[in-house]
């Protein structure tokens, strides 16, 4: 997160509003050997495996012309 904020105060003016989109996706693995390789996520119901989340800023229209 402080590297997110470092970037959106560099690139980001001030005034403009942030829009950010998140994702999480669980990935099951209940085979894992150890607990440390495994939680509870919960996605559809609880499943055990592992949770990857993605963090994406959306800049306002026309910033990369």
């Amino acid at each position: 997160m402080l590297l997110y904020l470092e970037q959106l105060q560099k690139e980001a003016a001030p005034t403009e509003h942030i829009l950010v989109a998140i994702d999480h996706t669980a990935w099951g693995r209940r085979d894992a050997k150890t607990l440390q390789d495994r939680t509870h996520e919960y996605q559809r119901g609880v499943i055990v495996g592992q949770g990857y989340s993605t963090i994406a800023w959306i800049p306002e229209a026309g910033y990369w012309r």
